[in-house]
Formats: C-alpha cells, sequence, structure tokens
C-alpha cells in the first residue's frame, strides 16, 4: 500500500511517498518564493499552487496507485473568506503579531486572561487567529464585514484539493477558539470575538476524509476519487511521527521556531499561563511550549551584518573555538515573545557586547540563547507532564553537530532521531494510512537511534550557570517596552 503525505508549511512544500512495505520511495521540497511568503503572511494560490507542484512531482515520478493522502500544516494561522469561500486577504501566520496593541487591553484583565487559558489550553496573545480576527473587527470593520467563513492555511488546502469545508481539532485546538475540555467551538470566545459557528468549519478528528477532485487529479496525476485527509497541524504530526503518541516521549524541534511537546491524557495546564495544552487525537492532547526565535534569528543576524553569502558550518567552526565564558548572551525575543511568558513586546538582543566580540562570539551566543529559551520552557513542561523517559528531536538544528551538542549539554540528555527528513510531513503519512486501515501505531513504524550524548559534566555546568545569567537578563528586560 502506498500513501503520500503533503505539508505546507511556514516556508515550504513538502512531499513525500511512502510504501507500507517499503519505506518512504521518494520526497520533495519546493521552498515557497518571496511572493508567496514573507514568513508573516502567505497567499494561500501561491501556496496552493507550489503544493499541487511537489504533488505532481512525486505521483508522477514514480506512477504507483495511491490509496490516501495525509495533509499537514502550520498551527495558528487565519485565512479570511468571502461568501464564495474565496481569499479576502493573505493568511495572516503565527508570526504576524500585528493584534498586539488591541490584545494588550484584554491582557490587562487577568481574571479574563486566566479564564480563556484553562478553557482554551491557548494564551490570549496576538498570535492566536481568536485574537487576531478580534484585532481586525475593532480596527477594519469593514473588511470584518465581508468576512463570512474563517479557515486556515491546511483547511484551505483541504478545501481546493476535495471540495469539502472541515477542520480538524487537533488544528482548531491553536485557535483560541477551541474548549480542551469539551473539544467542540467555545461559545464565549466566539461571542467575544465577534464569530457565529456557522462561520468556522465542522470539526472532525484528524483521520477525517473526503475523495481528491477530478480536476485536481487530473492536474497532479492521480486517481479523482482518492481519500484526502481533512489536515493535522506540523507540531502535532511531529508527534505522530517519533511515536510520541504515547506518554514520555518528548519531541524537541528546533527550527524557523522551537518546540517541545508530550501526548498526556488530559488538559493540564499550570495554574501560572506559560506552557499550552492543544489537541492531538482520540483524546489525547499535547502539553508543549513554544518560542517565537531559533533559526529565523541566526538568518536576521546573517542578513543584517551582511554575513548572509557565508555558510552556516563556517559560523559553526567558528563559533565552536569562541570563549565561552566571555561571550555575549543573546535575549532570542526579537521576533517578540510565545512562553513562557507571551510577551509580544518583549525585546531581544545581545546583552555584555563588547568591542573584542566579532561574529563567531555573536553567532555563539545567538544558538546559545535560543536553546536558554527553550531550557526555560522544559522547566515548566517537565513539572506539568514529568520527564521524558526519551527526547527525539528534529528540525534545522540536525544540520549543526555543534548546536546539537550544545543542547544536549544543555539539558544533560541523551538526544534521539528518527532520521526522517521531515517528520511532520511523515506524521500526515501515518495518518493516513490510519484512515484507511483504521487505527494508528505510529511506534511500529518508528526506528529511533541516539544522534547526541552530553559531553562532559564540567560543560553542562559550564551551560547552567550561563543559563542563570540569561535567567537574570531575561527578569530584568520584563515589561520595559
Amino acid at each position: 500500500m502506498n500513501v503520500i503525505g503533503l505539508e505546507v508549511s511556514t516556508s515550504a512544500a513538502k512531499c513525500a511517498l511512502y510504501s507500507a512495505r517499503e519505506g518512504v520511495i521518494d520526497s520533495i521540497e519546493i521552498p515557497f518564493q518571496r511572493d508567496v511568503t514573507d514568513k508573516i503572511t502567505q497567499d494561500p494560490e501561491g501556496m496552493v499552487a507550489v503544493a499541487l507542484k511537489a504533488l505532481k512531482s512525486v505521483a508522477g515520478r514514480n506512477q504507483r496507485d495511491i490509496a490516501a493522502i495525509g495533509l499537514v500544516g502550520t498551527w495558528h494561522s487565519l485565512l479570511l473568506l468571502d461568501k464564495d469561500r474565496r481569499p479576502l486577504r493573505p493568511i495572516s501566520m503565527w508570526a504576524d503579531l500585528s493584534a498586539t496593541p488591541t490584545v494588550a487591553a484584554l491582557k490587562q484583565d487577568q481574571k479574563f486572561v486566566q479564564d480563556c487559558y484553562q478553557r482554551t489550553g491557548c494564551m490570549v496573545h496576538a498570535m492566536y487567529p481568536a485574537y487576531k480576527f478580534y484585532h481586525l473587527v475593532r480596527t477594519n470593520p469593514e473588511l470584518a464585514e465581508e468576512v463570512c467563513y474563517l479557515s486556515s492555511q491546511v483547511e484551505y488546502l483541504f478545501q481546493v484539493l476535495t471540495g469539502g469545508q472541515a477542520a480538524s481539532r487537533c488544528t482548531a485546538s491553536g485557535t483560541g477558539l477551541l474548549n480542551i475540555h469539551t473539544l467542540d467551538w467555545d461559545e464565549r470566545l466566539l461571542d467575544l470575538v465577534g464569530l457565529r459557528r456557522d462561520q468556522l468549519s465542522d470539526l472532525e478528528e484528524v483521520f477525517h476524509h473526503r475523495g481528491l477532485q477530478e480536476s485536481i487529479a487530473r492536474e497532479v496525476g492521480l486517481k479523482a476519487g482518492t481519500p484526502v485527509t481533512v489536515g493535522g497541524a506540523d507540531g502535532a504530526m511531529n508527534q505522530v511521527a517519533i511515536g510520541g503518541a504515547r506518554q514520555g516521549v518528548m519531541s524537541f524541534s528546533v527550527g524557523t521556531s522551537g518546540a517541545m511537546r508530550m501526548a498526556v491524557d488530559a488538559p493540564k495546564l499550570p495554574q501560572e499561563p506559560s506552557t499550552w495544552c492543544y489537541y492531538l487525537y482520540d483524546g489525547q492532547r499535547l502539553a508543549g511550549a513554544a518560542t517565537n526565535g531559533a533559526t529565523n534569528c541566526i538568518d536576521w543576524y546573517l542578513d543584517r551584518c551582511g554575513h548572509r553569502s557565508r555558510r552556516y558550518d563556517d559560523f559553526d567552526r567558528a563559533a565552536a573555538e569562541v570563549d565561552v565564558e566571555s561571550a555575549p548572551i543573546f535575549l532570542p525575543f526579537i521576533y517578540g515573545e510565545r512562553c513562557p511568558g507571551w510577551d509580544e513586546n518583549r525585546p531581544g538582543g545581545f546583552v555584555g557586547l563588547k568591542s573584542s566580540h566579532g561574529p563567531p562570539e555573536m553567532y555563539y551566543a545567538i544558538l546559545e540563547g535560543v536553546l536558554f529559551n527553550l531550557y526555560q520552557c522544559y522547566t515548566i513542561l517537565t513539572e506539568v507532564a514529568d520527564v521524558p523517559e526519551r527526547i527525539l528531536v528534529s528540525g534545522g538544528i540536525m544540520h549543526s553537530p555543534f548546536w546539537l551538542q550544545l543542547a544536549c549539554d544543555l539539558l544533560g540528555r541523551e538526544l534521539w532521531t528518527t532520521g526522517t527528513k521531515n517528520d511532520s510531513t511523515m506524521g500526515a503519512v501515518l495518518v493516513a494510512l490510519a484512515s484507511i486501515n483504521g487505527g494508528l501505531d505510529g511506534e511500529r513504524y518508528v526506528h529511533p537511534r541516539i544522534i547526541c550524548s552530553p559531553s562532559s559534566p564540567e560543560k553542562a555546568s559550564q551551560y547552567r550557570r550561563r543559563y542563570e545569567k540569561y535567567l537574570e537578563f531575561y527578569h530584568a528586560t520584563q515589561g520595559i517596552i
């Protein structure tokens, strides 16, 4: 049996052909050009065109019967549709924090914030679609009046491929509008932001599917009616791919942003908003934390400081020679803060920068600062969801042995990998298999191995001492803007 996983991310479309007997047969990744995305917004038609190109490429050069297609997209995206379900404006991605001024007023009511957080598992924050729409109603009421339906990146792809309108509870749990306890749209939040239930998609489990439309089937070279799943969120599909649907397994992703997640059997949230809780499937939730700054901070530095022509591994080699004790500290909040403080206006940058410091020291500090923010989240999440038995790592960090070792030493834990290039795409593959076979047994397809072990207790102590400095600066810069 052959299935396809089709992913649309912040920066690319990814497609993988998988055989239940042979494993991954073929895959492709096509980056979105700048006319499709600036990483903050995304052109929906451009996104679909690239996704179809990837699907056609994999299907065309393999000529296999495809039993199902699994979809995966980015969490926390918002797409406004007109009465004909056509896009009114670009997709607002998770990095779009333009609603921050309006959300700031809501945050003044701590009782309201606490209530929303405990009901939805989502903080009151400009990243979430609920508050993006709330902002739109108050700043652009004319456009808000034109909105007949709310959708998301992966919902729109599902709509184009199948002609259907639905959302997985998994994707919906990242909107700030789904009650994490009842797993239904939260009426009080709908009233707050100015939405009706009929403006939102019907909610389904992630295995729900519809047939591929005939026109699309002809375009990509597949059979009309091929089942297409409703689509899950990238972080959740990553969790599926690593065998993390069972408790005790933590996913640790460091890509454009950073995230860590653990499956839990019931909603788990601390009293003080810091981590989040979303939905996976079949009653399982994900307790997790995510950061706004990771490889995007590296790219920001390379672009703004004229280093784009140099290779990442050149900087890695230079960073490995840095005197760690005298290096500056980097606060990775140049794109605002998600977990644990949820402060869209939190400032980032270097602390302790001296004239003796150069590109190697600054590059090192960025790598370290990103991990400090993630470690800060790790300490909170393990109190909420327990210490994991195993940590599986993925994302851009995998291309940097130096950065990977730094993470391993800071955590003081062995890091594991599935060896799969794109775990979230593989998660969509496993969901596609389950949608026609019934039952999702991710561990059956996962054969993780250790990729990195802690180097020495001395290194761990050194990084922990610098982490304490990071925390001092973190707290000192709270609320200064």
